[in-house]
């Protein structure tokens, strides 16, 4: 079965006779996390005893094995969900296991793999493109099953479904606020999920405005975000500590920190791919253009070709790492997520121009 979209994945998943295996990832997250509720719910009516979960990070694979034989007689289908299955924490030799065991499900036996924090793909040529280190375990669920990846949305794409939610709820907010809600969280569905709920609660049935929307909402801050990764990438501690205190100035909580880290994960994004178009000799516009940067976007691609001259590129695809785990510890661990940021920023101090971490 070839990759689907989340909603023809739920089609096919309320059928008679649904896919037994699902890779879902993306990083739409609002949208993974809504699609795999739904899969639940449509695979065991709710019942929480119905599903069995495993931590991909370090798999029980003797305890899954016995969880795929088993062919329910209570329940419709038997559930299994193994979230964040990373191949860089899991040996290869695991990994061919797993395989082989997911080869051979019992019937009624759905296996559903999700992955909201560890990156599956980039976005090369507008299109996703799996990682190399995905690349055998996503053949596999093309093959066998079926692999659904929720893209991240436009800002107007963003907006219409900002207007949609904001009707059902009896209120109403131009299409131009829409989508500079979209835009002020940097098109994070999460974020904009967050927000919306607190203009919501804000305009209680009345129209939102473009006050409201001032007011309520803190639009993230790409400038200093750049600076931030300037100071980084050129060695200067203080200066990054000083932009990461008036980053947080108003908050630490964890929305914020998840909130930069977003912001900081597309800046070094930028950066990387200006650097990229720099090397082929490529101009703003062709950048912008290669990478479907939208208009009110492209200011971005101009900040990175200003500031990425002197950062390499494996130094900057280290960095994209260093926060990509840290953004997945923020939501796996209990450590104090602004203590995680500024272990984070540390780690990229000291990554080198040929992107090798100091180590001691």
């Amino acid at each position: 079965m070839p990759r689907l979209a989340a909603a023809d994945l739920l089609r096919e998943i309320g059928g008679e006779n649904p896919p037994q295996l699902c890779f879902l990832c993306g990083e739409d997250t609002l949208t993974v996390s809504q699609t795999e509720k739904r899969i639940r719910k449509k695979l065991t009516d709710g019942d929480a005893l119905s599903d069995t979960v495993f931590d991909g990070q370090a798999p029980d694979l003797d305890r899954l094995e016995d969880a795929c034989s088993f062919c329910p007689m209570f329940q419709p289908y038997n559930l299994i969900l193994i979230r964040e299955l990373d191949p860089d924490s899991v040996p290869s030799a695991d990994i061919e296991r797993l395989l082989g065991i997911l080869g051979n499900l019992a019937p009624r036996t759905v296996v559903l793999v999700v992955m909201s924090a560890v990156p599956v793909y980039e976005i090369r040529r507008n299109e996703p493109s799996i990682l190399p280190k995905f690349k055998k375990i996503t053949s596999f669920f093309e093959k066998n099953g079926v692999l659904c990846i929720c893209e991240k949305k436009n800002a107007i794409m963003l907006g219409r479904q900002i207007m949609e939610r904001v009707k059902r709820h009896g209120s109403e907010i131009s299409r131009a606020d829409a989508e500079a809600l979209a835009n002020r969280c940097l098109c994070d569905s999460t974020l904009i999920h967050t927000e919306l709920n607190k203009l919501l609660a804000c305009a209680d049935g009345e129209p939102i405005t473009t006050e409201m929307l001032e007011a309520l909402t803190a639009a993230l801050p790409d400038a200093d975000a750049f600076r931030l990764a300037r100071a980084v990438t050129g060695g200067n501690g203080k200066a990054a500590f000083r932009l990461l205190e008036q980053l947080t100035a108003k908050s630490e909580d964890t929305k914020t920190i998840l909130g930069l880290l977003s912001v900081l994960s597309n800046t070094f994004t930028d950066l990387y791919r200006a650097k990229l178009g720099q090397g082929a000799a490529k101009q703003q516009q062709e950048i912008a253009a290669d990478f479907n940067y939208p208009k009110n976007r492209e200011f971005a691609v101009r900040n990175a070709m200003r500031d990425c001259g002197s950062m390499s590129l494996p130094q900057l695809r280290t960095c994209i790492r260093i926060l990509r785990e840290t953004d997945r510890s923020c939501k796996s661990t209990r450590t104090a997520p602004r203590l995680l940021l500024e272990q984070a920023i540390v780690r990229m101090l000291r990554v080198r121009r040929d992107g090798s971490e100091v180590t001691g």
